[in-house]
């Protein structure tokens, strides 16, 4: 992946965020009026950032992780990003699984407690990839 589509879709990232903010500290009753809204925008950090950290471990010339989750902690292997943001990352990548394919009943309490780690984890995505 070129460093120019990189950026590209990091300030995608950035973009998203940004939509994201305003929902860091709404109660839960005002979380659940927009919690398809929210969802798709965790939806699209997860992709997005997924997206970018295939590219880099496959430049590397290593094969692709089976998973989102799986690729996120390949990249803290491979010091692409930090192995503490690569943990949280894998959990992003986990409740994107089940907000998108439902595999279990959707906890939205749970959901709602994470928008400000996705906010924090997402930042740190950001800065550690410029």
């Amino acid at each position: 992946m070129s460093p120019e589509v990189v950026k590209k879709k990091l300030e995608s990232i950035a973009n998203y965020l940004n939509d994201l903010l305003p929902y860091k500290k709404i109660p839960f009753d005002e979380f659940m009026q927009k919690h398809y809204e929210i969802e798709r925008i965790l939806e699209l950090l997860v992709m997005t950032a997924s997206d970018i950290v295939f590219h880099l471990i496959s430049d590397k010339g290593e094969p692709a992780p089976s998973s989102y989750k799986a690729a996120f902690l390949r990249a803290g292997e491979l010091r692409i990003i930090s192995k503490k943001l690569s943990k949280s990352l894998a959990l992003s990548a986990g409740l994107r699984n089940i907000l998108v394919h439902e595999y279990e009943a959707i906890d939205y309490k749970i959901v709602h407690k994470s928008v400000p780690s996705a906010v924090k984890d997402f930042t740190a995505f950001i800065k550690e990839l410029s």
